[in-house]
């Protein structure tokens, strides 16, 4: 059935497959669960979310817009765009949730590694076997919406980002409210490389906070440990964009990404916690110092502050040098601390935008 409905729609195009996605969406409205509309099921085992995310999933394979015939359709990218449809053949056909959040994982990765594909970029391997392999890990949690993962109890799950804007760093969203041990680490996992990176949250006893995820990173590898009451985490990756503009005072607690977009000023940084802290300034160019090659303002030698990061132990001040526009990546070893931050703009011409690449920091 899988087979005759993938060449089905390889044969007729995307064009059939939208209006069946909006007959689905109209029907979950305003039609009883057990009732079938224009051929398309609604199984009274989905939850109305779950229902929403397969409706989704086939309006992204929609907006695909891939011609199986243009020049960029080869063998490879064929097999992950036959994947994807098969994905959402089972997802429409799923009796269970469990079934339907294993088709939307699988075809989710395979957009991913198709539009990695389609674009030159490292495509992305998945660690987990194929949903078809009795073997694979315990059910998908969750209700499948997009750029959103979720687990629960002790273990260690490996997730496939699904970046908004691929290619690209993003921000991640996590939250653990339980009490236990909690870690993610991000993974580089793709057909020529495979590397873990130093861990973006390693806490215990809860977590809530927003992290700077690198472009590099293709997975996050999520610990639970010595959980109490099965401890239920969730991960969200949304876009850089999405980052809270700094204020001229600023309170949070925790870990946060701000947006900065103001010229050249001092950055006054205050923390109140027992533990390490350290608030990293990312350049406009998404690169951190010493790596930026962004010309820096001409700094009046009495200009107090340091260039790229401040960090501390315990209480602590520090003064952070802003050049221009850019994100401020703040950190506290276990996502509990409260912090103060104050701008002051300096009074010195901007730096010359034309100066990219002529001077590192």
């Amino acid at each position: 059935m899988i087979g005759y409905v993938v060449s089905f729609l390889l044969g007729l195009g995307l064009g059939s497959l939208y209006p069946m996605v909006r007959r689905r969406r109209s029907a979950a409205a305003v039609q009883p669960a057990a009732v079938q509309t224009a051929g398309v099921p609604t199984t009274p085992e989905l939850s109305a979310a779950v229902q929403e995310s397969v409706t989704a999933f086939g309006e992204e394979v929609v907006a695909l817009d891939f011609d199986v015939d243009g020049t960029d359709a080869t063998p490879a990218v064929l097999k992950e765009y036959r994947a994807v449809l098969a994905a959402y053949d089972r997802a429409s056909a799923a009796g269970t949730e469990s079934d339907a959040l294993s088709a939307l994982h699988d075809g989710r990765a395979a957009m991913v590694r198709l539009d990695a594909r389609r674009n030159g970029r490292s495509v992305p391997i998945d660690a987990l076997p194929p949903a078809e392999d009795p073997g694979r890990p315990r059910a998908l949690a969750g209700t499948g919406e997009r750029h959103v993962s979720t687990g629960a109890g002790d273990g260690t799950t490996e997730v496939l980002i699904d970046r908004p804007e691929p290619g690209r760093p993003a921000l991640l969203e996590a939250d653990a409210p339980g009490a236990g041990f909690f870690s993610i680490h991000p993974v580089t996992r793709t057909e020529d490389l495979t590397d873990t990176g130093d861990h973006l949250i390693s806490v215990v006893d809860g977590y809530h906070g927003r992290l700077y995820l690198p472009a590099d990173a293709t997975h996050l590898r999520v610990t639970a440990s010595n959980s109490i009451d099965h401890h239920h985490w969730s991960t969200r990756v949304v876009p850089l964009s999405a980052a809270t503009a700094l204020a001229p005072e600023h309170r949070g607690r925790g870990d946060e990404v701000l947006h900065y977009d103001g010229g050249p000023a001092l950055l006054t940084v205050q923390f109140q916690t027992d533990v390490n802290w350290e608030v990293r300034y990312l350049c406009q160019c998404l690169r951190f110092w010493p790596d930026c090659d962004c010309r820096p303002p001409a700094w009046p030698d009495s200009t107090p502050g340091h260039d790229g990061v401040v960090f501390g132990g315990g209480n602590g001040r520090r003064t952070l040098r802003l050049s221009r526009p850019g994100f401020l990546v703040v950190r506290e070893s276990d996502g509990g601390g409260s912090w103060y931050l104050t701008t002051q703009p300096v009074d010195i011409p901007p730096p010359s935008p034309s100066g990219r690449g002529g001077h590192r920091r």
